[in-house]
Protein backbone atom coordinates (compact mmCIF):
# COMPACT_ATOMS: atom_id res chain seq x y z
CA UNK A 1 0.00 0.00 0.00
CA UNK A 2 1.54 3.50 -1.13
CA UNK A 3 -0.10 6.64 0.18
CA UNK A 4 0.45 9.92 -1.24
CA UNK A 5 0.46 13.56 0.34
CA UNK A 6 -0.94 15.93 -2.34
CA UNK A 7 -2.25 19.21 -2.26
CA UNK A 8 -5.19 20.71 -3.44
CA UNK A 9 -5.16 24.62 -4.34
CA UNK A 10 -6.49 27.59 -7.11
CA UNK A 11 -9.37 26.43 -8.73
CA UNK A 12 -9.10 22.48 -8.15
CA UNK A 13 -10.74 23.47 -4.52
CA UNK A 14 -13.70 24.16 -6.38
CA UNK A 15 -13.61 20.67 -7.40
CA UNK A 16 -16.17 18.01 -5.74
CA UNK A 17 -14.93 14.86 -3.56
CA UNK A 18 -15.83 12.60 -6.33
CA UNK A 19 -14.63 14.20 -9.23
CA UNK A 20 -11.33 14.51 -7.19
CA UNK A 21 -11.65 10.97 -6.85
CA UNK A 22 -12.12 10.56 -10.80
CA UNK A 23 -9.02 12.52 -11.57
CA UNK A 24 -7.14 10.33 -8.79
CA UNK A 25 -7.57 6.98 -10.52
CA UNK A 26 -7.23 8.51 -14.08
CA UNK A 27 -4.21 9.94 -12.99
CA UNK A 28 -2.81 6.16 -12.09
CA UNK A 29 -3.97 4.89 -15.00
CA UNK A 30 -2.18 7.52 -17.26
CA UNK A 31 0.83 6.62 -15.24
CA UNK A 32 0.58 3.30 -16.29
CA UNK A 33 0.31 1.94 -12.52
CA UNK A 34 -0.99 -1.55 -11.65
CA UNK A 35 -3.22 -0.90 -9.54
CA UNK A 36 -5.49 -3.93 -7.66
CA UNK A 37 -9.33 -4.01 -8.01
CA UNK A 38 -12.12 -5.17 -5.47
CA UNK A 39 -13.86 -8.41 -6.68
CA UNK A 40 -17.41 -9.05 -7.15
CA UNK A 41 -19.64 -7.76 -10.28
CA UNK A 42 -18.92 -4.36 -10.57
CA UNK A 43 -14.63 -4.08 -9.86
CA UNK A 44 -13.06 -0.68 -8.78
CA UNK A 45 -9.83 0.44 -7.91
CA UNK A 46 -8.98 -0.36 -4.57
CA UNK A 47 -8.14 3.38 -3.38
CA UNK A 48 -8.53 5.26 -0.36
CA UNK A 49 -8.92 9.04 0.47
CA UNK A 50 -9.01 10.84 3.72
CA UNK A 51 -11.60 12.82 4.76
CA UNK A 52 -12.31 15.50 2.51
CA UNK A 53 -12.24 19.56 2.80
CA UNK A 54 -15.35 21.37 1.75
CA UNK A 55 -15.85 22.86 -1.72
CA UNK A 56 -14.12 25.76 -1.88
CA UNK A 57 -11.48 25.19 1.05
CA UNK A 58 -7.93 24.66 -0.36
CA UNK A 59 -5.68 21.79 1.56
CA UNK A 60 -1.54 21.08 1.58
CA UNK A 61 -2.58 17.55 3.06
CA UNK A 62 -4.70 15.33 1.16
CA UNK A 63 -3.81 11.41 1.65
CA UNK A 64 -4.54 9.19 -1.21
CA UNK A 65 -4.01 5.36 -0.39
CA UNK A 66 -3.10 3.64 -3.23
CA UNK A 67 -3.15 -0.19 -3.23
CA UNK A 68 -0.69 -1.31 -6.24
CA UNK A 69 2.14 -3.60 -7.37
CA UNK A 70 5.31 -3.64 -9.37
CA UNK A 71 6.23 -0.08 -7.93
CA UNK A 72 7.61 1.81 -4.88
CA UNK A 73 6.68 4.48 -3.35
CA UNK A 74 9.35 7.22 -5.02
CA UNK A 75 8.60 5.81 -8.47
CA UNK A 76 5.44 6.14 -7.73
CA UNK A 77 4.87 9.62 -6.70
CA UNK A 78 7.53 10.39 -9.93
CA UNK A 79 4.68 9.16 -12.06
CA UNK A 80 1.80 10.47 -10.04
CA UNK A 81 2.76 14.25 -10.60
CA UNK A 82 4.12 13.85 -14.58
CA UNK A 83 0.40 12.65 -15.24
CA UNK A 84 -1.51 15.27 -12.61
CA UNK A 85 -2.44 18.88 -12.80
CA UNK A 86 -0.64 21.46 -10.95
CA UNK A 87 -3.31 22.00 -8.57
CA UNK A 88 -3.44 18.44 -7.65
CA UNK A 89 0.77 17.35 -7.18
CA UNK A 90 2.21 15.25 -4.79
CA UNK A 91 4.64 16.28 -2.23
CA UNK A 92 5.62 13.18 -0.60
CA UNK A 93 5.49 9.36 -0.89
CA UNK A 94 5.23 6.38 1.78
CA UNK A 95 4.85 2.55 2.08
CA UNK A 96 3.08 0.80 4.57
CA UNK A 97 2.21 -2.76 4.77
CA UNK A 98 -1.77 -2.20 5.00
CA UNK A 99 -3.94 0.56 4.41
CA UNK A 100 -3.53 3.02 7.37
CA UNK A 101 -7.83 3.85 6.91
CA UNK A 102 -6.84 7.48 7.60
CA UNK A 103 -10.66 8.19 7.08
CA UNK A 104 -10.87 6.68 10.06
CA UNK A 105 -8.14 7.44 12.48
CA UNK A 106 -7.77 11.35 11.89
CA UNK A 107 -9.54 12.91 14.66
CA UNK A 108 -8.30 16.94 13.89
CA UNK A 109 -7.44 19.01 10.94
CA UNK A 110 -5.20 22.27 11.34
CA UNK A 111 -6.42 24.93 9.28
CA UNK A 112 -5.29 28.80 8.93
CA UNK A 113 -7.59 31.37 6.95
CA UNK A 114 -5.71 34.05 5.93
CA UNK A 115 -8.22 37.41 5.92
CA UNK A 116 -7.60 40.99 3.65
CA UNK A 117 -7.57 42.88 7.15
CA UNK A 118 -6.85 42.33 10.73
CA UNK A 119 -8.62 40.05 12.56
CA UNK A 120 -10.08 41.01 16.29
CA UNK A 121 -8.56 38.98 18.94
CA UNK A 122 -11.64 38.69 20.43
CA UNK A 123 -11.78 35.86 18.22
CA UNK A 124 -9.92 33.78 20.32
CA UNK A 125 -12.58 34.20 23.12
CA UNK A 126 -14.99 31.66 22.04
CA UNK A 127 -12.59 29.10 23.51
CA UNK A 128 -13.94 30.19 26.84
CA UNK A 129 -17.61 29.51 25.76
CA UNK A 130 -19.30 26.32 27.08
CA UNK A 131 -21.31 25.72 23.99
CA UNK A 132 -21.08 26.88 20.64
CA UNK A 133 -24.26 26.71 17.98
CA UNK A 134 -24.02 26.96 14.56
CA UNK A 135 -26.46 27.32 11.59
CA UNK A 136 -25.86 25.45 8.95
CA UNK A 137 -27.61 23.91 5.61
CA UNK A 138 -28.03 20.12 5.35
CA UNK A 139 -29.95 18.39 2.13
CA UNK A 140 -31.61 21.72 1.72
CA UNK A 141 -32.45 22.19 5.37
CA UNK A 142 -31.72 24.69 7.96
CA UNK A 143 -30.61 22.67 10.63
CA UNK A 144 -28.53 23.79 14.75
CA UNK A 145 -25.43 21.76 15.59
CA UNK A 146 -23.50 22.14 18.91
CA UNK A 147 -19.93 22.14 18.12
CA UNK A 148 -17.92 23.19 21.40
CA UNK A 149 -16.08 19.75 21.57
CA UNK A 150 -15.26 20.11 18.18
CA UNK A 151 -13.28 22.90 18.84
CA UNK A 152 -9.70 22.31 20.01
CA UNK A 153 -7.78 25.67 19.56
CA UNK A 154 -8.48 29.20 18.09
CA UNK A 155 -5.07 32.02 17.43
CA UNK A 156 -5.24 34.81 15.95
CA UNK A 157 -2.35 36.44 14.33
CA UNK A 158 -2.52 39.13 12.63
CA UNK A 159 -4.89 38.36 9.57
CA UNK A 160 -4.39 35.15 10.11
CA UNK A 161 -6.62 32.76 12.13
CA UNK A 162 -5.39 29.02 13.09
CA UNK A 163 -7.99 26.51 13.86
CA UNK A 164 -7.70 23.58 15.04
CA UNK A 165 -10.87 21.38 14.31
CA UNK A 166 -12.84 18.35 14.53
CA UNK A 167 -11.85 15.97 11.51
CA UNK A 168 -12.73 12.34 10.36
CA UNK A 169 -15.90 10.45 12.22
CA UNK A 170 -16.52 13.70 14.97
CA UNK A 171 -16.68 16.86 11.84
CA UNK A 172 -16.44 20.22 12.09
CA UNK A 173 -16.51 22.09 8.74
CA UNK A 174 -14.21 24.92 8.64
CA UNK A 175 -15.80 26.66 6.24
CA UNK A 176 -19.46 26.72 8.69
CA UNK A 177 -17.06 27.70 11.49
CA UNK A 178 -16.02 30.20 9.64
CA UNK A 179 -19.22 31.37 8.86
CA UNK A 180 -20.02 31.55 12.63
CA UNK A 181 -16.66 33.60 13.28
CA UNK A 182 -17.98 35.97 10.35
CA UNK A 183 -21.11 36.58 12.35
CA UNK A 184 -20.24 36.48 15.72
CA UNK A 185 -17.17 39.14 14.98
CA UNK A 186 -17.67 41.16 12.13
CA UNK A 187 -14.95 39.23 9.95
CA UNK A 188 -14.94 38.63 6.13
CA UNK A 189 -13.50 35.30 6.07
CA UNK A 190 -14.04 33.71 3.11
CA UNK A 191 -14.21 29.94 2.34
CA UNK A 192 -11.34 29.42 -0.27
CA UNK A 193 -9.30 32.32 2.38
CA UNK A 194 -9.46 28.86 4.49
CA UNK A 195 -6.08 26.46 3.94
CA UNK A 196 -5.83 23.08 5.79
CA UNK A 197 -2.11 22.50 7.20
CA UNK A 198 -1.95 19.12 8.45
CA UNK A 199 -4.14 16.14 9.48
CA UNK A 200 -3.63 14.99 13.14
CA UNK A 201 -4.54 11.69 14.64
CA UNK A 202 -4.70 11.34 18.64
CA UNK A 203 -1.55 9.41 20.39
CA UNK A 204 -1.75 9.15 24.22
CA UNK A 205 -3.69 12.01 24.30
CA UNK A 206 -1.67 13.93 21.90
CA UNK A 207 -2.67 15.41 18.61
CA UNK A 208 0.30 14.19 15.95
CA UNK A 209 0.75 14.67 12.38
CA UNK A 210 -0.37 11.92 10.55
CA UNK A 211 2.70 11.85 8.38
CA UNK A 212 4.40 11.07 11.77
CA UNK A 213 2.90 7.75 11.61
CA UNK A 214 3.60 6.86 7.81
CA UNK A 215 7.12 7.47 8.10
Amino acid sequence: MIILKHYKEGDVSYVSHKDILRVLQRGLKRAKVDVRYSQGYVPHMLTYTSTPVPLGVQSLAEYFAVDCTGIDEKELLKRYNASMPTGMRAVASFYKDKNPNLAAIVVASDYVATASEPLPLSIEEILKEESIIIKSMKKGEAVQKEIRSLVFDVKVQGNKLFMRLASGNSNLRADDFAAHINAKCGCDIKTNDILRTAQLVSIAGNFVDVEEILK
